[in-house]
């Protein structure tokens, strides 16, 4: 009898119980794909079209192919795309998924996935972005998008077919690259690069996150192929009306006068709602200094961001690793939305009206009654008690003691802060602006910067923390957060 009962539990704990993840063989593969168009191309990022006629730097893909191999088994693995551009529109990842079918033999499709590092400086890929009556001559996203896939696809396979074995090593630097760009008032409102000369200016709202995650990947001779990297600030160092990668650009020149031309840097952007490149105080030294250096502010950055990898590199030198821990989870999620409120409908539908009734129209016309388009629409959608969820991909994964999480937000710093406090990994790598769900993501802003501000017809203030710009609220930043948590703790039970 005692036997039967002793038997019965060890089944109960063999079927419940989450076994360690073993050390495996890494294999790994890696190339860039140059995605700069070659005509004019309109330009995201702002209210109304840019056509951008010149290019101060190029557009990147890089990609990024991992396997883990026991023997001839293979474990598990994962294409990682790090792309300059704005952000992963809806269909952009599936689109690119659907050009690669039959191209990649033996590899699971639903783990690749692609990031943005909002360079506001790339083409737009959403036909319906803008009016197309302003792209004048330039490259449409209807052209752009399909010559986009076919030179990144070219760059994945290259990567995957090139997988081989070699060896990791991680390590954490700092560089000062973001900045809190929500400036507080006395009144309690919020904006987004508010005017501090203003009396009634009081602080900048929330914290700011140095911290750069590195992971650097080597060939048998140990020599780098390959580096990633994530910070918390966007690529929105420069602007302009020329085409540029921003400070990645200047960050993987130096990386590679130093290591080699054909190493491949991946750039991606940490939780960073509310951060930016550009300074809130001390513009003026800011811009003295960069002066004297003979740089732009992008370039600056990047020297920054060059620099805190190389005392990084050195470093962790010391201990690269062939045979590490890797796991790669795809989580499907629904998230609570943010709900449009009656007075939010109402604001909503005036400014619709307005632009409808306007005999001329302005140049941002198209934009603005995009969002507000949009949150109209959601109220009444959910008056029938529907989209009250948000579905989005989430990408957990475990390299050696590092986690790597991915969102499509636009996420709020206090949100990668509570999931790196959280994580039980050693080093935590946040991954934003990844994949999409089936709506734009947007703004997840938390608590304190919704209380900065309500819907009120200026589409600029709290622009960041309004329905308008976002789908989800901190009720599902908080469910995002958990998860997060949740599944890499998953990776790391014993």
């Amino acid at each position: 009898m005692h036997f039967i009962v002793w038997a019965n539990w060890l089944v109960l704990w063999l079927g419940l119980a989450v076994f360690p993840i073993q050390a495996a063989e890494l294999w790994i593969g890696a190339a860039t794909a140059d995605i700069t168009p070659d005509r004019p191309v309109p330009l995201t990022g702002n209210t109304s079209v840019r056509i951008g006629r010149e290019i101060q730097s190029r557009l990147t893909a890089s990609v990024l192919a991992l396997e883990s191999r026991d023997g001839e088994k293979v474990l598990d693995q994962a294409i990682m795309i790090s792309c300059d551009l704005c952000v992963i529109r809806p269909g952009i990842q599936d689109g690119l998924r659907k050009h690669l079918a039959g191209r990649l033999p033996g590899f699971d499709m639903s783990k690749l996935f692609m990031a943005a590092t909002h360079t506001h400086t790339a083409p737009v890929i959403a036909q319906d972005r803008y009016d197309e009556r302003d792209y004048e001559d330039a490259m449409q996203p209807k052209e752009y998008v399909p010559w986009m896939y076919e030179r990144m696809a070219a760059a994945v396979v290259r990567a995957w077919e090139s997988r081989a074995a070699g060896a990791v090593a991680w390590g954490l630097g700092q560089a000062v690259a973001g900045h809190n760009r929500r400036v507080t008032y006395s009144d309690g409102t919020v904006k987004m690069y508010g005017d501090m000369k203003d009396p009634k200016f009081r602080h900048i709202e929330g914290y700011e996150d140095h911290a750069v995650q590195v992971l650097c990947f080597y060939d048998p001779q140990r020599r780098l192929k390959a580096a990633a990297l994530s910070l918390a600030t966007t690529a929105q160092a420069e602007g302009g009306i020329k085409v540029s990668a921003d400070f990645w650009a200047e960050a993987r020149r130096l990386i590679r006068e130093r290591h080699g031309a054909d190493v491949c840097v991946l750039g991606f952007c940490a939780a960073a709602g509310d951060q930016t490149p550009r300074l809130q105080v001390h513009r003026k030294a800011e811009q003295r200094m960069c002066e004297l250096r003979g740089l732009t502010y992008g370039q600056e950055i990047g020297r920054r961001v060059a620099g805190a990898f190389e005392d990084v590199a050195d470093v962790i030198a010391k201990d690269i690793r062939a045979d590490v821990p890797f796991a790669h989870r795809v989580r499907p999620i629904e998230l609570p939305a943010r709900i449009v409120t009656a007075d939010e409908h109402a604001v909503a539908k005036k400014v619709c009206e307005e632009i409808d009734g306007r005999k001329t129209r302005k140049k941002t016309d198209h934009w603005t009654r995009d969002f507000y388009g949009l949150v109209a629409e959601r109220y009444l959608a959910q008056q029938k008690g529907e989209r009250k969820t948000y579905a989005m991909e989430m990408h957990v994964l475990r390299l050696g003691d590092v986690a790597i999480a991915t969102n499509p937000f636009e996420l709020f710093v206090d949100y990668g802060v509570q999931i790196e406090a959280r994580s039980p990994a050693v080093q935590t790598f946040l991954i934003q602006l990844a994949s999409s769900g089936r709506e734009p993501a947007y703004y997840l802003p938390t608590p304190r910067a919704v209380a900065g501000g309500t819907l009120d017809g200026n589409p600029f203030t709290n622009y960041s923390a309004t329905i308008m710009s976002n789908m989800v609220g901190p009720e599902g930043g908080q469910v995002l957060v958990d998860r997060t948590v949740e599944t890499i703790c998953e990776l790391w039970e014993k």
